[in-house]
Order: C-alpha cells, then sequence, then structure tokens
C-alpha cells in the first residue's frame, strides 16, 4: 500500500510533467524534441501506474503490468526517435 507521501510524489510528478510539456510544445524544435518525447511518456507512465495501483489488486499481476508497461514504453520510445531522425532527412 502506498503511502501518502508516496500518492503526493506521484501526484506532483503529474503535474509537473504536464506543466513542462506546454511550453515545450509552444517552443518546439529538434532540441526540445527529445524533452518533449521524455515528459509525454514520464506523464503517460505515472499516470498509467496510478490507475494500476488503484484498480488491480493483486500485487504480482500489477507488477508484470508495469514490467510490460515499461518495455513497451521503451519500444516506443525506440521507433518516436527513429522516426523523428528520418523525418529530418
Amino acid at each position: 500500500m502506498k503511502t501518502h507521501r508516496e500518492t503526493l510524489e506521484h501526484w506532483l510528478l503529474q503535474r509537473i510533467t504536464a506543466a513542462f510539456s506546454i511550453p515545450t510544445i509552444l517552443i518546439a524544435n529538434v532540441s526540445t524534441l527529445i524533452l518533449l518525447n521524455i515528459l509525454l511518456f514520464w506523464h503517460i507512465h505515472v499516470g498509467i501506474e496510478e490507475i494500476l495501483a488503484d484498480y488491480v489488486h493483486h500485487e504480482v499481476t500489477r507488477n508484470w503490468i508495469l514490467i510490460l508497461l515499461r518495455v513497451f514504453c521503451l519500444i516506443i520510445i525506440k521507433y518516436v526517435f527513429v522516426f523523428s531522425v528520418f523525418q529530418k532527412n
């Protein structure tokens, strides 16, 4: 079970990643593309992790889903970066 401090940290992390995504989108250029992708996927990961903590009560199942989610996010991030490199050329 999560403590109040851990819950507050996740809540703050969600708000911070969302807040930093807005100016990064507005000044979007090649150098901010990496930051934008990291912020976006971190925001998605923390949000889905909170949903799983609320609705998946079996701890082993939740841990496996989180591991698969991390692997999935890494694969998607790789393809986003590869796609953005090919778009520049």
